[in-house]
């Protein structure tokens, strides 16, 4: 067929036809249709509590609802503090603030906020910072947000059980304990006795390691780095959690902030596992689970839940995405 082909192109003096693109399943795309099924999952089921959601909608409190609004802008603060906590040079506040808009906006398309990584490690490049230190602040971003989340989830988590006799929470540590300490071995085994492994360790890791070691030491030596990255590692979750009250107020509903806090984290450390951008679909399931859980009827758990995710997520979307034009035109990235 193709001799064919290549003979009556020949004989008509025409040229070759443009093949026709065919649509192939890739690693990406594989992943993509499970995390929109899994989004499906979650929110499906949700969509049950759709009358009582509209009916507690109009009798809502615009005042109180409006009020959730700066928390967007509030959060992308506390960002830049964490980022300015997180680098030995001083970054302009005005240039980071808007580069972590821009970050935001693609962390709601990318999962593991690995797009959001890329741009500021780009931006803390641009700004003159070595490439090493500049990878270290990133990891140290992701590290410290990771461990605030441990640390306020445990405040929340003891403060809700011990106040409150209507919450347990049975954490069974000990279960998992021996299992995670197998794996940890079993990995660092894996990478000392192979030899790509032991080439891992020493062209990535232990150059990272040490660039690492070197900007926390820098962090460290700077007081006023180091308050404004606990101010910033603690303060997202926190005002998240602020946001999330202000919308079940608004929306009638009434619940202790300790277990308002407590139902926020556990379902935030449930939707991070989750491979969809955002935690979208897992951290809205979650939190309707835990609220109806802690005695609020459905119809406003619900309604605030989605309000509150409509002007905290999505409403980062076409401001960040205008941010990311903006600092593209600035050249800060």
């Amino acid at each position: 067929m193709h001799d064919l082909a290549a003979e009556v192109r020949t004989a008509c003096d025409v040229p070759a036809a443009k093949p026709a693109p065919l649509a192939r399943f890739t690693w990406q795309s594989v992943l993509g249709l499970a995390g929109a099924f899994l989004v499906l999952h979650l929110v499906l089921p949700q969509l049950a509590n759709a009358p009582a959601a509209l009916h507690a909608l109009r009798d809502a409190n615009w005042w109180w609802l409006l009020a959730v609004v700066p928390v967007t802008f509030v959060s992308q603060g506390f960002s830049t503090f964490l980022q300015l906590g997180s680098i030995r040079g001083r970054l302009p506040f005005w240039a980071t603030y808007q580069v972590q808009f821009a970050s935001s906006f693609l962390n709601r398309i990318t999962p593991g906020n690995v797009g959001g990584m890329a741009l500021n490690l780009r931006y803390l490049q641009k700004t003159g910072i070595e490439t090493g230190a500049a990878t270290a602040s990133v990891g140290i971003q992701s590290l410290a947000g990771a461990v605030s989340n441990v640390v306020v989830a445990t405040v929340f988590f003891t403060a809700a059980g011990q106040r409150h006799g209507g919450v347990h929470l049975d954490l069974p540590v000990g279960r998992y304990a021996l299992p995670a300490i197998v794996l940890v071995l079993a990995a660092g085994g894996l990478l000392g006795l192979t030899p790509p492994g032991r080439r891992l360790l020493r062209e990535k890791v232990w150059p990272f390691l040490r660039a690492a070691g070197s900007t926390l030491t820098g962090v460290a030596a700077d007081p006023g780095k180091l308050a404004l990255g606990i101010v910033g590692a603690l303060g997202l979750p926190l005002v998240q959690i602020v946001g999330l009250a202000l919308s079940l107020h608004a929306l009638g509903g009434d619940l202790p902030f300790v277990q308002l806090g407590a139902a926020y984290m556990a379902a935030r450390l449930l939707a991070n596992a989750a491979p969809v951008p955002g935690g979208l679909g897992a951290l809205e399931a979650g939190l309707i689970a835990g609220l109806t859980a802690l005695g609020v009827p459905a119809g406003p758990a619900t309604s605030a839940v989605l309000v509150y995710r409509l002007l905290t997520f999505w409403l980062n979307v076409p401001l960040g995405a205008a941010a990311l034009g903006f600092v593209q035109r600035r050249g800060y990235v």
